[in-house]
């Protein structure tokens, strides 16, 4: 379900303020795209590894998954059972932040979900709503992925492969974007292996911290695509 737009075009400085219900409104019948930064958080939340965390908990890899009824998989009578690791785009309702090239950021404002019993205000600005949600963190997670899917797809777009390859690596990147990947696709997806193979190879050892596992983990895709 996609909500109608009610503004567009807003700035970090535009005036805004949410206060959340919880109704749980917003909580059923979404598409829930996840990068591995997000991934990484709600596995380790659950005290898992990503590899575990997506195939028990996404569809198609990178779509978190939803149960029979709509509702999100971590949904519970009293509300997110991952709370302070949940996605970016959870912490941004009833926002959606956009980033067109040459990295231009801008907001807009969704209308609210049908009998949602959040309140507006212009208390603050949208800069100070993304503060209280903790989205910052997730927003220089979301753009580093983001740069490295746009390095991706233009180191790889004039690359030759072999003629018995039923894919290419170009498509490969194109249907993790458009969450279509198959599981062979979602490899490189997978931090937690992702990171092994690398460290393994490199005799590195393997980082601690979700944040040092990302830089790493970025730095072995980039060096796989070249």
């Amino acid at each position: 379900m996609t909500l109608p737009v009610f503004k567009h075009g807003l700035s970090r400085d535009s005036a805004f303020g949410f206060s959340c219900g919880r109704c749980m409104g917003c909580c059923r019948n979404k598409k829930i795209q996840l990068n591995p930064y997000e991934i990484a958080r709600m596995a380790s939340h659950l005290g898992i590894s990503t590899t575990e965390f997506i195939a028990d908990y996404t569809a198609r890899g990178t779509v978190l998954k939803n149960r029979e009824d709509g509702t999100c998989i971590f949904l519970k009578k009293n509300g997110c059972s991952i709370h302070p690791d949940r996605p970016l785009v959870c912490r941004l309702y009833p926002l959606g932040r956009h980033i067109r090239y040459p990295w231009v950021e801008s907001f807009s404002q969704f209308e609210s979900e049908p009998g949602c019993k959040g309140t507006f205000n212009q208390g603050g600005t949208i800069e100070t709503y993304l503060e209280e949600q903790g989205a910052f963190d997730f927003m220089r997670a979301a753009d580093l992925y983001l740069e490295l899917l746009c390095f991706l797809l233009e180191t790889l777009k004039d690359k030759p492969f072999s003629p018995d390859q039923s894919d290419t690596i170009l498509e490969t990147v194109q249907n993790i974007t458009q969450g279509k990947a198959g599981e062979n696709e979602l490899k490189w997806i997978d931090m937690d292996r992702t990171i092994a193979d690398y460290c393994r190879r490199s005799g590195q050892p393997v980082p601690s911290t979700i944040d040092e596992k990302m830089a790493v983990h970025i730095t072995a895709v980039r060096k796989w695509a070249a």
